[in-house]
């Protein structure tokens, strides 16, 4: 599994633990419960920051969107965010990779105008951690 994929799977966990309101990492076995080859640690790592870090994460996306919520917000596009964001912020992803493969994710999952206003908000927050 590449990288990308692995992103993209988190995606798909994120997604998975909002739909159920389950942001527990102790249920780490449950949602990964697949072998991921050589992406195990990176996903692991992504799930205890989704999950011990999501009031932080959404605070950055929430400063970071105009006229939207985050409860407002597509699931998919907040699945896109949490990870692109837990990236940034505490996995030390280089930034452009980050916005670039949520951007991607956003193109292929999302709705016709999520690509730019998910680069806008990842945009926002690269900024200010760059203050």
């Amino acid at each position: 599994m590449t990288r990308a994929e692995a992103r993209e799977y988190m995606m798909t966990v994120a997604f998975q633990m909002d739909v159920l309101g389950e942001f527990d990492v102790d249920k780490e076995n449950q949602f990964l419960g697949i072998k991921l080859g050589n992406q195990d640690e990176y996903c692991s790592k992504l799930f205890s920051i989704i999950c011990n870090k999501k009031e932080e994460i959404d605070n950055y996306i929430q400063k970071n969107c105009r006229k939207w919520s985050v409860s407002r917000m597509p699931k998919t596009d907040i699945a896109i965010l949490r990870v692109a964001v837990a990236e940034i912020m505490y996995a030390k992803i280089p930034e452009p990779v980050a916005v670039n493969e949520a951007v991607e994710l956003a193109k292929k999952y999302s709705e016709e105008n999520s690509p730019s206003y998910i680069n806008g908000i990842l945009g926002a927050i690269v900024k200010e951690k760059s203050k």
